[in-house]
């Protein structure tokens, strides 16, 4: 009965010594990976689903502000420019009636500082 324990008693650490062995070139067991997982297992942090329905809808509602204001940010923006776009061009409509009593309407602009700018580029 000795003898039995001490031989399974350096088979395992044979095994263990092999197992380590095999490690340091980066092969691993399925008895590793088994070690492993349980050992994840145990380490992981129990979290209720009440706290993480809160979470994602916190975290959902606070998204949902985010792009709100990058919205209203954005329009603001674009109010800016076309004001200052309406400030510096000329809009120009022509209308014309064709034949059939349709109305085509088409707008033009073009900038009001265009003179100035050919001017400048003559003043030595």
């Amino acid at each position: 009965m000795a003898d039995h324990q001490e031989k399974a008693a350096a088979e395992a650490e044979e095994e263990r010594y092999g197992s380590r062995f095999a490690q340091m070139f980066g092969f691993v067991t399925p008895e590793d990976r088994q070690r492993w997982q349980q050992a994840r297992a145990q380490n992981k942090k129990h979290v209720s689903s009440t706290k993480s329905v809160m979470k994602s809808g916190v975290g959902s509602m606070m998204e949902f502000g985010d792009k709100n204001m990058g919205a209203k940010l954005n329009a603001a923006h674009r109010m800016a420019e076309q004001e200052v776009f309406e400030t510096s061009h000329n809009k120009e409509t022509q209308r014309t009636v064709g034949q059939d009593g349709r109305v085509v309407e088409s707008v033009a602009y073009t900038d009001k500082e265009d003179s100035a700018e050919l001017e400048a580029d003559f003043g030595y």
